[in-house]
């Protein structure tokens, strides 16, 4: 279990998407310590995956601050092989803070989340391609000083497996192709066609923002919503560096943006990375929007 301390007190509450979001209004110092985990997770069409993971799933938990806040990490490597943590909104010397551990050790370390938007976050060891195909790769959101406008929020993080399927639906990744960049399966949230198979529900005339990484990691992604065009996209998730009237975006490996629109019409709209093939290998959904 994944467990975040507040000196000010933490509102919790679900969101389309992840694992966790948070009211942070008050609080300065963020805490969270995150256990190391191999675990089989169900990645969708019958097939499981022997993943490594963050607190036991594929992707881990969202990691969710206010820009100026103190950030404490802390990740408990219970497995017998070494492991890490990259937090892309970490400032700091990668050598002093990010180098992987060997198993059964803790490492900690601090940060001033200083710069807002959404950002990746993944495991340090070498090699890195095989951490983050296993599994090992998360989503930390940092809100600006000011907040957001009032929206639905969706988190979608887009990552990459590789391998074949066995007799039993079990999935061993493939070293080979992930140094060849060849996925096997392309994913919203860890699962194929999950939110084909349950549509995300939105409303028309609503605003909807979606906090969107590409873990990888490999493939860039050129996400799209059919049947919209996107009112603002802001590349890394920054206010700063806004977009306007965007037909679709591209988002390379390891790197985030923040989407919205708004619909106006009642309907299904589908989402997906637009390299087409990616869709038909697991990388599609659908918003479903209600009256």
């Amino acid at each position: 279990m994944i467990k975040h301390h507040s000196g000010a007190g933490l509102a919790v509450a679900a969101i389309a998407g992840s694992l966790l979001t948070a009211s942070l209004a008050l609080a300065e110092q963020r805490n969270f310590t995150i256990p190391v985990e191999e675990k089989t997770v169900d990645i969708g069409a019958g097939l499981k995956y022997d993943a490594w993971t963050y607190g036991g799933t594929v992707p881990g938990p969202v990691l969710r601050v206010r820009q100026g806040d103190k950030v404490h990490i802390h990740l408990v490597n219970d497995m017998e092989i070494a492991h890490g943590i990259d937090i892309h909104a970490a400032a700091i010397a990668p050598s002093k803070h990010f180098a992987p551990i060997p198993g059964k050790t803790d490492l900690s370390y601090d940060f001033v989340a200083n710069v807002p938007g959404v950002f990746a976050y993944h495991c340090s060891a070498p090699p890195m391609v095989t951490h983050i195909a296993n599994g090992m790769y998360g989503m930390m959101i940092v809100d600006p000083k000011g907040g957001w406008s009032k929206a639905q929020e969706v988190t979608l993080e887009q990552g990459e497996f590789y391998g074949d399927p066995d007799k039993n639906g079990m999935v061993s990744g493939d070293s080979k192709r992930m140094m060849d960049e060849r996925p096997d399966f392309v994913v919203f949230n860890g699962v194929i066609e999950q939110y084909a198979d349950h549509p995300i529900q939105i409303k028309v005339g609503q605003p909807v923002r979606i906090f969107f990484v590409n873990i990888g990691p490999n493939r860039t992604s050129t996400f799209h919503v059919v049947g919209t065009v996107f009112t603002t996209v802001y590349r890394s998730g920054n206010p700063a560096n806004a977009f306007h009237g965007v037909q679709s975006f591209e988002v390379g490996p390891g790197d985030g943006a923040v989407f919205e629109f708004t619909v106006h019409e009642a309907g299904d709209y589908p989402f997906l990375d637009h390299a087409i093939a990616r869709a038909y290998k697991g990388a599609i959904g659908i918003f479903h929007a209600l009256p």
